[in-house]
């Protein structure tokens, strides 16, 4: 068996476990033990025999048709990003190819030191932060600085008991993370292992997700200002696949405000960017 067709079994059963019956239009019996859809349902949705679905999850055929992939991508309520996933695990081939622009994320660091009162960070595929300004570190206690890893930094006790939005958020994080790290990468790989100590890691990572980062507002607990609602916004680096830029702000008259210009008034305005990482490529390892 190949590691892609391996890969593509594990990923359709994980988001056969995902999938509720509910979801479907099937009715839940009392009783029901198994955490999403069954095999025979699956297949029964998709228009396949469930002899041939059984052989997709072990791996045991060769590329399934472009009928057939369709077919589970419907029965499993997959989206455009999910659906491009699965290209990929089925074909193998990488999805960013490109080597980024070494001088890119420095250039943006100079960008960024220059926004006083507005916290923003560059991260990699792997969500290693690779360029921060001086706000965006403060304001994370150094879990925003460069040479941090924004997934890691979400678990933690602390964040797990101070932002309200947890489990939405840490979902969305990693399900990026499985959409921009290419699947063979020795950090991925390295990342995994050192984050599967958790079991809610485990869980969520098991889930499979893969989607693009969300705009959201997250509300977190932070000492002297009680619950605080900020904003995220997140937007790709063209001249760097894969990277992701986040600016953090405040709305009007908010508590994250009051928050926003202390930290400020706290930072130097001759603090120059903090120094970036070098970029990585993101196209597939050598070996």
């Amino acid at each position: 068996m190949s590691d892609s067709l391996n890969a593509v079994g594990r990923y359709v059963r994980a988001r056969r476990d995902v999938v509720q019956p509910e979801d479907v239009g099937l009715t839940r019996q009392p009783g029901r033990r198994v955490p999403g859809l069954r095999r025979e349902e699956v297949a029964e949705l998709a228009g396949i025999s469930a002899e041939y679905y059984l052989r997709i999850e072990q791996g045991r055929i060769g590329r399934p048709s472009e009928q057939v992939l369709a077919a589970l991508a419907r029965a499993l309520r997959l989206d455009d990003e999910s659906i491009a996933h699965l290209d990929r695990l089925v074909t193998g081939r990488p999805h960013r190819p490109h080597v980024p622009d070494a001088g890119a994320a420095e250039r943006i660091a100079r960008t960024l030191s220059r926004w006083y009162r507005t916290p923003a960070y560059i991260s990699d595929p792997h969500r290693d932060i690779v360029a921060a300004n001086a706000l965006a570190t403060a304001l994370g206690h150094g879990g925003l600085a460069v040479g941090s890893n924004q997934i890691a930094g979400l678990f933690n006790d602390r964040m797990k008991s101070t932002l309200r939005e947890w489990e939405e958020m840490t979902r969305s994080a990693v399900a990026t993370l499985r959409r921009d790290a290419h699947p063979d990468s020795p950090r991925l790989a390295e990342l995994v292992t050192e984050l599967s100590a958790d079991p809610d890691f485990v869980r969520i990572w098991g889930r499979h997700d893969v989607s693009g980062p969300e705009d959201t507002t997250f509300h977190i607990v932070i000492e002297g200002f009680g619950d605080v609602a900020i904003d995220a916004h997140n937007f790709a680096v063209r001249s760097l696949p894969g990277y992701q830029l986040t600016v953090l702000s405040a709305g009007p008259g908010g508590m994250a405000e009051t928050l926003f210009a202390g930290l400020a008034a706290s930072v130097p305005l001759s603090s120059g960017p903090t120094p970036p990482t070098a970029p990585t490529s993101t196209a597939a390892p050598e070996g």
